[in-house]
């Protein structure tokens, strides 16, 4: 018996064609979609990065956070990003005691840091290095004023200048479509999936594109840009998009949908390598991202705990069993990022030694276990609640509220928490009780650097 489990980061939803999309190319998720239980409503239990792996690889919600320390070696301070407790069970750990041979391949470097520890429980783990900030090459290689090719003045600052500079010179050696991240990361799970074959395994192959920075060979942007040759906005600011004209708000989109159909034809590329091997009736395929990105639909480019709208929250998962049985159905109740573990271990014949919150989801699908009727959401000292009818998202504090009926305003425009208070009490209430009562208080100790000396990065 064999696994795979494919995490693709910064994925919208609404950016893949099997889930709606009618301008986006993504033909092998398209594919996949046809041999596998596509579930209609997924969701992060939590943002961003770190958070969403943290319960992929445990099965267990990490929000509300109340665990929250900052640690040395990254800058990142959002609370709930870290490495794995010493106090949990990884389902690498699981597999590789019960005799499975266990891989990690994967370009997204904040599990690289000094802190972390995300390689736990792998027998075999390949990191591709260079994504965004990865501290690999000398900024030295790359002149300082070239920066500004691939920026706006407002980013020309001595912070992003450094970010830019260490970005374009990790990757100043790139020649072909194949030194690209999304072609490195899944070239190395062909050979994994080729060296292991003959044997039971688990892999889990997580790319950090689509994530920014977004800057695909011309061919992908050609498909959305047709002969653009300007200044590249690859990286984007986080924050409002005052300053950002639309016609550059139009160009990093179609620089994003570059990247997103890049990163799909090589994850197509090795989904047909494992068909060519001869191993999917006998594997478990688990595809699924783990947030979107925000493109200045509400005025806000990035992944903000403040802007929550369905850009950033809404996920594609799909599952596809041995052999593809029930290929090309779809599933309506809510689903987590956490169920993608007790999936994998119940297919693999596996019990966690420690009781897991997440749920097998092709039980789910099969209606022998129920659904959930919605979805609680946690990032920084945001809270997102969300069911088949209306969408809504608070701080902690309620001075911030934001309801939606997704019905009559799919879009998110028009804001009814302030004549809906009755809702707005019911869908907090909800998010709390998912806390646990109360929302723990993340204070500034615990976001400062950790450790008794003077580490800032």
């Amino acid at each position: 018996m064999k696994a795979i489990v494919v995490i693709l980061d910064s994925l919208r939803r609404d950016h893949v064609g099997c889930y709606g999309a009618d301008s986006i190319h993504t033909p092998a998720l398209d594919q996949f979609s046809r041999e596998s239980i596509r579930f209609n409503n997924p969701k992060p239990e939590a943002l961003a990065t770190l958070q969403t792996r943290r319960a992929v690889h445990t099965g267990n919600r990490v929000f509300p956070f109340g665990d929250h320390q900052s640690y040395k070696g990254d800058i990142n301070r959002t609370p709930g990003w870290g490495p794995h407790s010493e106090s949990v069970v990884t389902m690498a750990e699981i597999a590789r005691h019960s005799g499975f041979h266990t891989g990690l391949i994967t370009d997204t470097y904040h599990q690289f840091k000094p802190s972390m520890n995300f390689h736990r429980g792998f027998d075999q783990f390949h990191w591709i290095r260079g994504q965004e900030n990865d501290h690999w090459g000398s900024v030295q290689l790359v002149d300082r004023d070239s920066v500004e090719g691939h920026s706006y003045p407002a980013q020309h600052n001595e912070y992003r200048r450094i970010r830019f500079q260490r970005y374009l010179s990790n990757v100043a050696r790139r020649h072909y479509e194949a030194d690209y991240f999304a072609p490195q990361v899944f070239t190395e799970a062909m050979r994994f999936v080729e060296d292991n074959r003959e044997r039971d395994f688990l892999l889990v192959v997580d790319s950090f594109d689509p994530h920014e920075p977004w800057d695909p060979p011309w061919w992908y942007v050609d498909r959305y840009a047709p002969g653009y040759r300007g200044t590249d906005l690859i990286w984007p600011s986080y924050g409002r998009c005052e300053g950002l004209e639309k016609n550059q708000i139009d160009l990093i989109r179609a620089l994003y949908a570059g990247e997103v159909t890049m990163t799909d034809r090589w994850l197509g590329i090795f989904l047909e390598h494992c068909h060519c091997l001869g191993i999917m009736d006998e594997t478990l395929l688990v595809v699924f991202s783990d947030h979107g990105h925000s493109l200045g639909e509400h005025g806000v480019m990035g992944k903000l705990p403040f802007s929550s709208y369905p850009e950033l929250i809404d996920i594609i998962l799909m599952v596809r069993p041995p052999g593809g049985q029930n290929g090309g159905s779809s599933c309506d109740p809510f689903v987590y990022t956490h169920d993608v573990p007790a999936t994998v271990l119940a297919h693999l014949g596996l019990e966690a030694p420690l009781a897991i919150e997440g749920r097998d989801l092709l039980e789910i699908a099969s209606g022998r276990r129920p659904g959930r009727e919605f979805a609680v959401t946690g990032y920084h000292n945001y809270v997102v609640y969300a069911d088949s009818e209306y969408w809504y998202f608070s701080d902690h504090g309620r001075s911030d509220q934001h309801l939606y009926s997704l019905g009559e305003d799919p879009g998110c425009r028009n804001n009814l928490a302030a004549g809906d208070r009755v809702r707005c009490d019911r869908f907090f209430e909800i998010c709390r009780h998912q806390a646990g009562g109360e929302f723990p208080e993340i204070t500034p100790e615990q976001l400062r650097r950790a450790g008794p000396w003077y580490e800032l990065v």
